[in-house]
């Protein structure tokens, strides 16, 4: 039996054509395709629900994969065979059902010690147990958030103790009104309790709906029994983060290439934003992406610094120019607060010049007083920068801190505790640190060492 006959896929964003070539030659069925990507690797139109959902990660640097974890996990091992990405895997599943213990006013203890932090709109009394709903699941550092209501997660439909009727944000307004009928009617029971419409419900008939509504409705009585504290009562769908630096966007622009007309950079260039834009260097051809990003990287230009696990940090700053190959970008400082690493507090008018080096692994902020002194260098560690009027770099974790006093390394327990998020060709973050003491100028970057 192949993927096929299994494993269902929707895929959908800026990547959608390259991952539903290669979700095809892996041997997953691809369903709910868009029409133009239906049309392009002319695929029938099934409308089955999917097991698993890719779709863009905030960052248009990756992608969030959620479903089934069988067919989660399947995907992830060919895709991290092709394009060897940063992956993140959340440590508990989406709408997972446990038992839980109160730990304070805003917090419970569920499975495996993990504490979720729950909504302020709800109060808890510290001690009690109950049953919640991970609403968003631990991920990287961070916690987890739950709630105490219980929902029942299908194909169609989810049910749960809200109260109230809602809709994916992706069915349209002719498959809204007709589902709203269906609620207030053949489905009212099960709405007084709280019922959302998934969007695969727009392509189900009343009958189906209606068969999994009671099943849900059956199951969530069941759940509403509870269970000892720390008990997983229902499982949810599991959750991974994947991100792609430079190289391997440029391995899914090689499998896009394989269907249409294709730029080198497609997809770092989709990730600016730019739309139609890239369209047109796809129809054009040639080799125009360094051109073309250096270009974008002129006047404000946002800094995405992005986490292994997703985050994303933004910084903003104008874009001094090009200096022997370095993007040269001030950044004006908040005061207050302490420059991480240098142990200097933030003064008024205080400034940074970032300087990302085309092709390197590494971008240097060095940071100066209002009277243009520099007071010390932070050197991040970070795939190869995408320039543009948005910089894309995935961050390595691991930092170097040079003063005048002393240099050091910064992070390298947060790197080890967080490896087995890395891909394989990135074990060894500070194999890729500059040598010498780099210091950012307006003229690019300079070497102090012997100073």
């Amino acid at each position: 039996m192949s993927l096929a006959d299994v494993y269902r896929l929707r895929i959908r964003g800026i990547y959608a054509t390259a991952l539903t070539k290669l979700a095809l030659d892996w041997g997953f069925k691809v369903v709910q395709p868009t029409e133009k990507i239906a049309k392009r690797l002319a695929i029938d139109r099934d409308v089955s629900p999917p097991d698993a959902t890719v779709k863009d990660h905030e960052s248009k640097t990756g992608i969030v994969v959620v479903g089934k974890c069988e067919v989660v996990e399947a995907f992830l091992e060919r895709l991290s065979q092709y394009a060897d990405p940063f992956i993140a895997r959340a440590r508990a599943g989406v709408k997972e059902v446990f038992a839980g213990r109160a730990v304070g006013e805003a917090a419970v203890e569920g499975p495996g010690g993990e504490v979720y932090e729950v909504p302020s709109r709800y109060v808890l009394t510290p001690g009690s147990v109950g049953v919640y709903t991970v609403a968003k699941p631990p991920i990287g550092p961070h916690r987890g958030v739950a709630v105490p209501e219980i929902v029942v997660d299908g194909e169609y439909l989810e049910l749960n103790t809200t109260g109230r009727v809602t809709y994916s944000e992706h069915i349209p307004p002719e498959d809204r009104l007709r589902l709203r009928i269906l609620a207030e009617s053949r489905l009212r029971q099960y709405a007084t309790l709280g019922l959302r419409f998934k969007s695969s419900a727009r392509y189900a008939d009343e009958e189906a709906l209606a068969r999994e509504a009671e099943s849900l409705y059956q199951e969530l009585l069941a759940l509403s029994k509870g269970g000892a504290p720390g008990e997983v009562l229902r499982r949810g769908s599991c959750l991974a983060i994947a991100l792609f630096d430079k190289w391997g966007k440029e391995r899914l622009d090689d499998a896009r290439a394989s269907v249409v007309p294709t730029a080198r950079g497609h997809h770092a260039l989709r990730a600016q934003g730019i739309g139609r834009c890239v369209d047109l260097l796809d129809y054009v051809g040639g080799d125009v992406y360094e051109k073309a990003a250096e270009y974008l990287a002129k006047g404000e230009v946002a800094i995405y610094h992005v986490k292994p696990w997703g985050d994303v940090v933004k910084m903003r700053g104008e874009s001094i120019g090009v200096r022997g190959g370095v993007l040269v970008v001030k950044r004006l400082l908040k005061p207050g607060g302490v420059l991480d690493g240098i142990g200097v507090e933030i003064g008024r008018g205080y400034y940074a010049l970032t300087c990302i080096p085309r092709g390197a692994w590494y971008v240097v902020h060095t940071y100066y007083t209002p009277d243009g002194r520099p007071v010390g260098t932070y050197i991040n560690l970070n795939t190869e920068p995408e320039w543009g009027r948005r910089v894309y770099y995935i961050d390595l974790l691991v930092d170097k801190a040079v003063t005048q006093q002393e240099e050091k390394i910064l992070d390298l327990e947060e790197f080890k505790k967080y490896t087995a998020f890395f891909p394989r060709r990135l074990k060894d973050p500070l194999a890729h640190a500059p040598a010498g003491r780099p210091q950012c100028t307006e003229n690019g970057l300079v070497d102090i060492s012997g100073r």
